[in-house]
């Protein structure tokens, strides 16, 4: 008993394949080809087209945004090219006279500080309207305190200010 055990798997496929008929040969390789063309249809093919239909549907989304993103610099470019509009001359006095008349509040004095300044004095306000017509006068009038003096009063909530309004 002299027979020897071939381990190798090559040679095992190879007995294998030598003991099969020329049809089973045939069966087999068009069953290995079926499966062959279904993993890549499977593998490649399927995912190659969900990125095409993907991408043909973001193509759509980045056209309408590259058109967006043109006709915007087209308005920037148009509106570099005229002239600033200048600004319109406020009258920094008559807003804060509106300003005091809205918020309730009797100034002591206004004078006219240095440039475009304006110095106020008023003698008794509540802290809380002097912080709202602060912020009102910034908002509607664009002016904002560049100096503020705030001295508490015997009364309880009521304070002295002096400030300095520049545009």
């Amino acid at each position: 008993m002299a027979t020897t055990l071939n381990n190798s798997a090559y040679d095992r496929a190879r007995a294998w394949w030598q003991l099969r008929t020329r049809s089973e040969r045939m069966v087999s390789v068009l069953l290995a080809l079926i499966i062959l063309v279904a993993l890549l249809w499977m593998l490649v093919w399927q995912p190659m087209q969900r990125d095409v239909e993907r991408m043909t549907r973001t193509l759509v989304v980045d056209r309408a945004a590259l058109v967006d993103a043109r006709r915007k610099a087209d308005d920037i470019t148009t509106l570099a090219r005229a002239p600033a509009a200048a600004p319109a001359q406020r009258d920094a006095r008559g807003d804060l006279d509106a300003a005091l008349a809205r918020a309730g509040i009797k100034a002591g004095a206004i004078d006219r500080g240095d440039g475009d300044r304006l110095r106020v004095t008023i003698d008794s306000v509540s802290f809380d309207a002097l912080m709202a017509l602060l912020d009102a006068l910034q908002r509607d009038a664009r002016l904002r305190a560049v100096e503020l003096a705030v001295t508490g009063r015997v009364e309880p909530g009521q304070v002295r200010a002096e400030l300095t309004l520049a545009p």
